[in-house]
């Protein structure tokens, strides 16, 4: 059977209806920000990438990235409700095989559909522009699509005047689409290049309040269900109720809803998203780490893994773990968390002979990552709902590395967990998944201290333990990276959650995105805008 659009080859498209196909492969822009601006936006785009049909082979090269650059936004943006940017690129490229498909199962079906909508007309846009399209020989026409040219001739002209790198020449028409997806790669080429060096850092300005500090980085576990935060649909943290004497508990929100966003700033207390516009050798001392100042105030630092990688696309917490850490293990593929317990061991008993020195742990959990039914061992599913399981096992094993460590009686102990995101529920989407909610925003941080550290900092724990009780929400997840330097000796930017304020002190806003997160949410948990 001949193609529907090869029998009318012969004959010249309508002006309308080549236009029409064109602007909608120019479209996401309008599916992800209704409005005059986006509409603007998606009509100018098309009409500026428009002297591609001055030829005919180049316009057939386009067609299919056109199809690819849509899909990518529209899912990426329906996933996480964020145009793509340089997280896009550390997510994609730095996920294995096992976790992209469980992430594809994971996927909302009404996103999906939504992706549907605009990519099944898409492809019938581009297979009728790729048959119809006629190659333009009207003299008119001709001149008109060369004049559109000229704004690309004067980008290029003024970029090279100015001696711009290809990501600030790029980053001055990312209005255009799809000019976005080459940008952020640009950007996040540029600070990949940057994450392999290692910061010169400042000696702690006070002595170091414990002997081992034990960071535990948790992953997509909301604070609404954590039993200790108030839910009542399940005691998810029973194993910990014991200890509650000497645990803290506060409801954070972390700066995103991935990981690629969230550690770097869990690490470092910034985000990899303030390198924007800066000028790149001054951009190097952005990634001073809690790892880093440990190992300034002399601290032995561990790191031990269940997030893996491919070692050519690591992301920025595989690559600070592994290079800054004077022991780094990474467990196989697969693996459960409770698997980390005798690499935890093995690190224990290496420092604990003769005088040992002090220690710095960090264990990277898969937590709650989806599908949450594979985040623990089989015997562990004593609750109804899964992700309840996931978090009650994560819990049992903060209980179990807890109590491990309260058997080091003679040092100074802290131990602090928090989660890099969570995720949605199943009323905002049908299912556990990443997403925009609420409840993918504000995330359990947990503080636990020994009796010897308690003798010796009376008040620390005991005003963290204050802070606890607010019921508002006071901080975002740089308090994280500040406890840790405050016990490490360290002052911080951001107030560790052990410092002394009043309860009514001002704190940083709390923002998502450049947002103020108390106006995001005033009705629907679901959707925030």
């Amino acid at each position: 059977m001949r193609n529907v659009f090869e029998c009318v080859d012969a004959q010249p498209a309508p002006w309308w209806a080549l236009a029409l196909a064109w602007w909608f492969l120019f479209s996401p822009v309008l599916w992800m920000w209704p409005g005059q601006r986006a509409l603007v936006d998606a009509t100018v785009s098309a009409l500026l990438f428009s002297p591609l049909f001055l030829a005919r082979p180049l316009l057939r090269v386009a067609l299919p990235l056109l199809l690819l650059a849509g899909a990518a936004h529209l899912a990426y943006f329906f996933a996480v409700h964020s145009d793509v940017d340089e997280f896009f690129w550390i997510t994609v490229l730095g996920t294995h095989a096992s976790e992209s498909w469980q992430y594809l199962q994971s996927y909302r079906w009404q996103d999906g559909l939504q992706l549907l909508a605009w990519a099944v007309p898409a492809v019938f846009c581009a297979t009728y522009l790729w048959h119809r399209a006629p190659a333009v020989q009207r003299r008119g026409a001709r001149a008109a699509l060369l004049a559109l040219l000229a704004p690309w001739l004067l980008w290029v002209g003024a970029s090279a005047a100015k001696s711009n790198s290809p990501a600030e020449a790029v980053r001055k028409i990312d209005r255009i689409y799809p000019m976005r997806l080459p940008e952020s790669y640009l950007h996040y080429a540029g600070t990949a290049a940057h994450l392999h060096t290692v910061p010169a850092v400042a000696p702690p300005a006070h002595v170091a309040k414990a002997d081992v500090v034990v960071v535990v980085i948790g992953e997509s576990a909301t604070a609404a269900r954590w039993s200790l935060l108030g839910y009542d649909g399940a005691d998810t943290n029973a194993a910990l109720r014991p200890w509650s004497p000497s645990l803290a508990v506060l409801r954070v929100l972390a700066n995103g809803n991935n990981t690629a966003k969230t550690v770097p700033m869990l690490l470092s207390g910034k985000s990899l998203e303030a390198k924007r516009g800066q000028p790149e050798p001054a951009s190097q001392g952005h990634f001073v780490t809690y790892l880093d100042q440990a190992r300034q105030a002399g601290f032995q630092v561990a790191s031990l893994s269940n997030q893996g990688a491919g070692s050519g696309n690591e992301s920025f917490f595989h690559i600070a773990f592994r290079q800054r850490s004077h022991h780094f293990a990474k467990l196989p593929e697969g693996q459960w968390d409770g698997a980390l317990t005798p690499l935890m061991e093995q690190v224990l008993q290496s420092t604990g002979a003769g005088a040992p020195a002090p220690l710095l742990l960090t264990l990277h959990t898969y937590g709650s990552h989806p599908q949450p039914a594979k985040r623990y061992p089989p015997e562990q599913a004593r609750l109804a709902d899964v992700y309840d399981n996931s978090i009650a096992y994560s819990s049992s094993l903060l209980a179990q590395w807890i109590a491990r460590l309260d058997q080091l009686q003679e040092r100074r102990v802290v131990l602090l967990y928090i989660s890099d995101h969570g995720l949605n529920l199943p009323a905002c989407g049908g299912q556990y998944t990443h997403g925009y909610a609420r409840s993918a925003h504000e995330v359990p941080m947990l503080v636990w201290a020994n009796q010897r550290f308690q003798q010796a900092q009376p008040q620390w724990l005991a005003q963290v333990q204050a802070h606890a009780m607010d019921t508002d929400m006071a901080y975002d997840n740089r308090v994280f990276q500040a406890t840790v330097a405050d016990v490490l000796g360290y002052d911080g930017a951001y107030p560790s959650a052990a410092a002394a304020i009043a309860r009514n002190a001002p704190l940083p806003d709390l923002r998502i995105d450049g947002q103020p997160y108390a106006q995001m949410y005033p009705d629907n948990q679901c959707i925030p805008f």
